[in-house]
């Protein structure tokens, strides 16, 4: 579970990082964390749309099964009891996760998707070992 939590807070990270080149992460008050988070979600949106051709409705759906995933996660670790049954419950949400990214964008466009994430993560610096 702390896996799944490691991987999203360490995008987030990575993209506060590159956008910010003198202030770390933690010294950035809750409003500028929310803008640089606001400024990560646009770039996504900006490249799905314009580099992938998803429409607005792909991008919202995409949206809303990030959003529930996320929830997903979050109850599944105020509930799952054992770090066992946590992790089973995680890898069985991030499975159906995989399958509705994939319903909607296609897997190419999802790996095409994933490249573009991991090379922003790249050059910021941020490494998902």
């Amino acid at each position: 579970m702390k896996k799944y939590y490691l991987v999203l807070t360490v995008i987030l990270l990575a993209f506060a990082g590159s956008a910010i080149a003198q202030k770390k992460w933690s010294e950035l008050s809750k409003e500028e964390k929310m803008m640089k988070a606001k400024s990560f979600s646009e770039d996504n949106h900006k490249y799905m749309k314009d580099s992938l051709g998803l429409t607005a409705s792909q991008v919202d759906d995409i949206d809303n099964v990030n959003v529930c995933y996320l929830t997903t996660l979050d109850r599944i670790d105020r509930y799952g009891k054992t770090d066992a049954n946590k992790e089973k419950f995680a890898d069985y949400a991030t499975a159906a996760r995989s399958a509705q990214m994939d319903a909607i964008m296609g897997t190419d466009k999802r790996d095409r998707f994933m490249n573009y994430v991991a090379n922003k993560l790249k050059k910021a610096g941020v490494s998902l070992d």
